[in-house]
């Protein structure tokens, strides 16, 4: 099932990278741009404008953006819903596609790699942006935090935020869910002017600019010994979810979907607990396990599939 467009790609990737003392983004305001194959490109970034490489090309999907599209300095970046007359990979690729995410394209053969050399535990991911969506369109902007093991990227931290109709430049403000007190060696941003296949429409267009990551988040070195108690069970999940714990101060799982939003609180029984998911849509979720005074103990992640 593809059900997100592009930036739930993010959640999944699989990357090594050498760790460095990073604590900015890659050309944050996007104020520096270069020509890569005749495209006007922002420094640090790739977008979905490779495919315009193809043939017959396709349109461009990401513009230097100035004027009143651009919120400070002289530039920002325009992110555009447009139909891929030429898909280069159908199975990996929807048909309307409009993105930018800090990494870049391998040509030969034709794969990405998303991420960029990081080293930090911030709170939030905040940005300037304007939306304007044709029909029931949504853009999105997220972020993934890991660190390599050795043998695969752990994920540290995660956010996910669904930008709606927009009309003069906000400030956004995404909240990152840790699940490990590691420093990650590694960081991903990623903006799509489109969520879900089914909602999108040629045209949805998505300025950004101004990035920034705000806040710190300590590193508990208990919260993680606690989290080696908890299981989730099947995770992936479609109808009914199982949480088992060894924490006997544990007294309530409250579950919040990417967005923040309190989906549900579940009183936990003998150290267990079952969350019926049938209503819940697919996507990616977070369970805290609180005591009884309310205090968060560890906090884990599942995803819902239909």
């Amino acid at each position: 099932m593809k059900k997100y467009a592009i930036i739930l790609v993010i959640a999944t990737f699989n990357f090594q990278l050498s760790t460095l003392n990073c604590l900015s983004q890659p050309n944050p305001g996007f104020e520096n741009w270069s020509t890569v194959f005749g495209i006007q490109e922002p420094d640090g970034w790739q977008t979905w404008n490779f495919t315009s490489l193809a043939s017959p090309p396709n349109q461009l999907s990401v513009l230097k953006a100035s004027g009143v599209d651009k919120h400070s300095g002289n530039y920002a970046i325009k992110i555009k819903t447009i139909y891929l007359e030429y898909n280069p990979n159908p199975q990996f690729f929807p048909d309307s596609i409009g993105g930018a995410f800090t990494g870049k394209v391998n040509y030969n053969p034709i794969s990405l790699k998303y991420g960029y050399p990081y080293s930090g535990r911030p709170e939030k991911f905040e940005f300037w942006a304007k939306y304007q969506p044709l029909g029931n369109d949504t853009a999105t902007a997220g972020v993934v935090l890991r660190k390599w093991n050795g043998a695969s990227a752990d994920t540290i931290a995660f956010g996910l935020l669904t930008i709606g109709p927009t009309a003069q430049y906000s400030l956004f403000q995404l909240t990152l869910h840790y699940f490990l007190p590691d420093m990650p060696d590694s960081a991903a941003i990623g903006f799509t002017s489109t969520k879900t296949i089914s909602d999108a429409r040629v045209g949805s267009t998505l300025c950004v600019d101004d990035l920034s990551f705000t806040g710190w988040v300590g590193i508990d070195e208990s919260s993680n010994c606690l989290k080696n108690k908890v299981q989730l069970f099947p995770n992936p999940v479609t109808d009914n979810l199982t949480l088992s714990t060894e924490i006997a101060e544990a007294d309530e799982a409250a579950v919040t979907d990417i967005s923040g939003k309190t989906i549900g609180d579940y009183k936990i029984i003998d150290c267990r607990v079952d969350i019926s998911t049938t209503e819940f849509v697919a996507g990616i979720y977070f369970c805290e396990l609180r005591d009884k005074k309310n205090k968060i103990l560890t906090k884990s992640k599942f995803t819902v599939v239909k």
